[in-house]
């Protein structure tokens, strides 16, 4: 039988995306490829009963056998050694993909107390969705009476979106009870570059007038009264015309820190734009 949630994707939400997001052709909308969940047990990871029945409840939860996921490494911080339990996973695929997300945004997120939706922010550049639920019991599959400890579960989205918009508009389309975010990208703190210019401006105003006044200030042949009367007059031009108070800002952003004087924008402002293949000749490199 084919899943409900199917039927209206390719009924209707394509159809719907193809508009929204100006497409031409419907293999170019984004699709869901796959649902990974996955439940952390810390502590628990080596009790063979708790993760007995984290499996089961996992798999009850999905309708799919879960995993069990091992540590890769071993690090003495946090108490982890190699090739020992570190909790269970399921990734879901096609028609199990499509029921599990129709019984979450219908029947599971609905049953959270006081919620409130959820968080854009989740919502990655490589156009995945992630989030998570701290309850596991408000899957109706779980027994509440057999449960031992609550525990919170990692849910992420895999799509064939390539930026967060079109993901965004995607996940609005299944009925995902998402809180929309008002900008995406870098925030610009447009204040911040304004008065910065504003600054750029009055020094360059104020330039030959604060150089001769420093020049008899610093001239020791002259008279101590007419130094005085010149360092008085200095004191009295806007405190802004000062070229300390000039600040190495993004362009972009208006971030303070860590700009390329060269290129005048921020180190995030240049991984942005190179990964969206803004700036020729930059390309994305892993070692």
């Amino acid at each position: 039988m084919i899943p409900r949630l199917k039927v209206q994707f390719e009924k209707n939400i394509v159809n719907n995306l193809m508009t929204k997001l100006s497409y031409k052709n419907k293999n170019q909308v984004p699709k869901i490829l796959k649902v990974v969940l996955n439940m952390g047990l810390g502590e628990d990871a080596s009790d063979g009963k708790k993760m007995q029945t984290c499996v089961e409840d996992l798999s009850l939860i999905t309708g799919q056998k879960a995993v069990t996921t091992k540590f890769k490494k071993s690090i003495s911080n946090f108490k982890t050694r190699k090739g020992s339990n570190a909790g269970v996973k399921v990734t879901l695929r096609k028609n199990k993909m499509y029921e599990f997300i129709d019984r979450l945004v219908n029947i599971a997120l609905p049953r959270i107390k006081d919620f409130k939706g959820l968080n854009s922010k989740g919502i990655d550049n490589s156009g995945n969705y992630s989030f998570g639920v701290k309850e596991h019991i408000i899957f109706p599959e779980v027994n509440f009476e057999k449960v031992d400890k609550i525990r919170g579960l990692d849910i992420t989205i895999v799509t064939s979106s390539k930026s967060k918009k079109d993901t965004f508009e995607l996940l609005k389309e299944f009925n995902f009870p998402i809180t929309e975010k008002k900008k995406w990208g870098i925030m610009a703190k447009t204040s911040a570059i304004q008065k910065n210019l504003k600054r750029i401006k009055l020094a360059k105003k104020y330039e030959k007038k604060r150089a001769a006044l420093k020049k008899i200030i610093k001239n020791k042949k002259l008279e101590l009264a007419e130094r005085f009367a010149a360092q008085l007059k200095l004191n009295k031009l806007p405190k802004n015309s000062s070229k300390v108070r000039i600040r190495n800002r993004c362009e972009i952003s208006g971030r303070p820190h860590g700009v390329y004087r060269k290129l005048r924008i921020s180190r995030i402002a240049l991984r942005e734009m190179a990964s969206q293949g803004k700036i020729p000749g930059i390309i994305k490199s892993s070692w």
